[in-house]
């Protein structure tokens, strides 16, 4: 960026250390290097003690003397965020970044390091952002060995077993955050062992939930939880074969899987088949809110989305879940500029992604979802989960009764006949009514017990009849394949 007269370049980062660090290198001469701060104002970069008149320099003062300076010198700017909304402010870093643009003899460059994003559009144009990358394997595993030496442990316990089983729970943090979390562990047990990898991750979903971007959901559901779905179900279990052996695979021409796009009615099981697809993958499960995304300063809502996703790459081998992926992008095509920035960014990741992020996007309708989302080369595949047909409720009443270990009678067909048109959910609502009336009544679970709580439901297909037959015909009218039977409603 240097190289290349970039006049303003802002680093989004907390560890000012590491940043700090990456300075150094880029530029060896540090006596053209200066530093303002709110905290001591004016500041020797080299020492970190205040230079001159320290605090008391304001931030305009402090860019006017640079402003006027014919040497090559180097303006770094920290935590700053909070003043660039100042006129006088704006306006010098403007003028300063013309200067670098259109004078040969003007080399100033200005680094604004901060931990909150944030660039007023009147310069946002003369801004490049600079992203640093998560630590790599390779540097993990520098990390973890400066923390085996300085703590005089000893490098025969810690076998590469355990350095396997910790890799993946150690990816998709900072430097800083990795250091945190291998001090936490050699200070709990006084060692360093596949066994931190439960207090890691437990860690580790904290970070990314204050993050705002991402969430580390808990997978305690496997495949056996879901009732039908069989087609569904049985693909999942091919792709598990591909991802545990990526490298092998690979190997052989096999290319990475994408994802699959989950559209069906509410509460018909798109978020438990997420959550099971991780577990039988044994991945991390994140999930991202698109409506996070959003900030209201320009750029931060890309800026958002690409840190969501940088997340996600570093985590891999991991599930990123984009729930109810309509009410994002529903709007695209329209006068909303940020939104088809965001969609595009999207759709480009998607289609050149190479890592081993697997996509599960659900949807409760993709009629009103952009076409380019819905071809091939964005996901694998695209599902239907219609209603459960009489075996598919039969077989989730099966998986929540025996969850509250009761078992079904023999004859059900009332109780099924009197489900029809019920999704899961509603089911799990019925059996739960049930059990509770029989436990308060002292009464055994029965099936005519289970049958009269279901004529009493109101089910999703009575609440939203108008809605459901509309989901259905547009389900009958697209080419998704069946969750159930793995046949598509429609020749492609």
């Amino acid at each position: 960026m240097i190289d290349v007269n970039t006049p303003i370049i802002y680093i989004h980062d907390y560890d000012f250390v590491r940043v700090d660090a990456l300075i150094e290198e880029v530029i060896p001469d540090i006596d053209s290097v200066y530093e303002w701060n709110p905290a001591t104002g004016t500041t020797n970069f080299a020492t970190k003690e205040p230079e001159g008149n320290g605090a008391e320099t304001k931030l305009d003062a402090f860019l006017n003397q640079l402003f006027n300076s014919s040497q090559e010198q180097y303006v770094i700017l920290k935590e700053v965020h909070d003043f660039l909304d100042d006129p006088k402010i704006k306006t010098l870093l403007a003028l300063m970044a013309q200067r670098k643009l259109y004078d040969r003899d003007y080399e100033t460059t200005i680094i604004i390091v901060s931990s909150v994003l944030r660039v007023p559009s009147e310069i946002e144009k003369y801004v490049s952002y600079l992203e640093i990358d998560f630590p790599n394997e390779e540097e993990i595993n520098t990390l973890i060995d400066q923390h085996i030496e300085v703590n005089f442990y000893d490098k025969e316990k810690f076998t590469e077993a355990d350095r396997e089983k910790l890799m993946p729970s150690l990816k998709g943090m900072t430097a800083f955050e990795i250091d945190r979390m291998l001090d936490m562990a050699m200070s709990s047990n006084g060692s360093l062992s596949a066994e931190d990898t439960e207090m890691i991750l437990r860690q580790k979903k904290q970070m990314v939930k204050k993050s705002g971007l991402l969430e580390l959901i808990d997978t305690p559901e496997s495949l056996d939880s879901i009732g039908g779905m069989e087609a569904l179900k049985s693909y999942l279990k091919k792709k598990e074969k591909v991802i545990k052996r990526l490298a092998e695979a690979q190997k052989q021409g096999v290319a990475v899987p994408k994802g699959v796009f989950i559209v069906g009615m509410p509460g018909c099981g798109k978020s438990l088949c997420a959550k099971a697809s991780a577990a039988l993958f044994e991945a991390p499960l994140l999930k991202l809110d698109m409506g996070s995304m959003m900030g209201k300063y320009v750029g931060e809502s890309e800026s958002n989305l690409r840190a969501a996703i940088k997340i996600a790459e570093a985590a891999a081998p991991c599930v990123l879940w984009i729930d109810e992926i309509e009410k994002a992008f529903s709007g695209v095509g329209g006068h909303n500029d940020i939104l088809t920035r965001m969609f595009g960014y999207l759709l480009s990741w998607l289609q050149d992604k190479q890592s081993s992020v697997y996509i599960i996007a659900t949807a409760n309708n993709a009629e009103s979802l952009p076409p380019e989302l819905k071809r091939k080369g964005r996901f694998d595949e695209i599902f239907c989960v219609n209603l459960p047909n009489k075996e598919e409720r039969k077989a989730i009443f099966q998986v929540h009764l025996g969850k509250r270990k009761k078992k079904l009678g023999e004859n059900i067909d009332g109780l099924l006949n009197a489900t029809e048109g019920f999704n899961g959910a509603d089911i799990e609502s019925v059996v739960n009514e049930a059990i509770e009336d029989c436990f308060i009544n002292q009464e055994p679970l029965s099936i005519a017990k289970l049958t009269q709580v279901a004529n009493e439901t109101v089910s999703i297909t009575k609440s939203c009849g108008k809605q459901i037959e509309t989901m259905k015909k547009l389900f009958d009218e697209n080419c998704f394949k069946d969750a159930s039977t793995g046949k598509y409603t429609k020749r492609r």
